[in-house]
Order: structure tokens, then sequence, then C-alpha cells
């Protein structure tokens, strides 16, 4: 999937934007972060409240390597692409709980 294609998915959101991260790209609706896309594929942010709802449909974290090996963020990605309004909602509730990143001080 293509940015340009995410955003078509996502448009439903509110003022979804994205910004290149990590090699990939985070999504994000009205400032904060909600999904990520890496190489095509989407995650959609998760807490501990919803992850075990994600994993029971089988949705699998987001997993990157590091010096001490395997690690993992809570972002899920869902099976064949089968990304639905409730999974979105979803995410978008989670992202409004959490609370907004603090701004780098400007020099």
């Amino acid at each position: 999937m293509t940015t340009d294609e995410a955003l078509e998915l996502f448009k439903v959101a509110p003022e979804v934007t994205y910004r290149k991260m990590f090699g990939g790209f985070g999504l994000y609706s009205e400032g904060r972060i909600f999904a990520i896309m890496d190489e095509g594929v989407i995650y959609l942010k998760g807490d501990d409240t919803v992850i075990p709802g994600y994993e029971e449909v089988g949705a699998e974290p987001f997993t990157y390597l590091t010096q001490n090996g395997p690690a993992t963020m809570k972002y899920y990605r869902f099976p064949s692409d089968s990304v639905t309004l409730e999974h979105l909602d979803t995410a978008l509730e989670v992202a409004h709980r959490a609370p907004m990143p603090k701004r780098a001080k400007k020099l």
C-alpha cells in the first residue's frame, strides 16, 4: 500500500496527515498518531485495553530488530489488510487517550 492509498483509506478520520519516520510513515489525525506504515503495511495503534481484542482477530504487533534482539511496539497489523472502520475508530480512540507528545524546545 502506498501513502496515498493509506490516506484515501483513512479519509473518514478528521485531519489525516503523515510524517516520515524510521524508514516508514506515521499517520496522524488531528495531530495524534493513530497508525504507522512500514514497507506498505499499516499497523494501528493499540493500548492495554484494546490489544486483547486485536489479538483475538489475529492482529500481530509491529516488530523490529535492535542490538538486543527483537522489540515490539503497540501497533498492530490485521490479517489480509482487513482493517475495518471499527478498527480505525478504536485506533483513533487510543490515540486520543494517549498524552500529547511534548514538543522540542526552540533554541
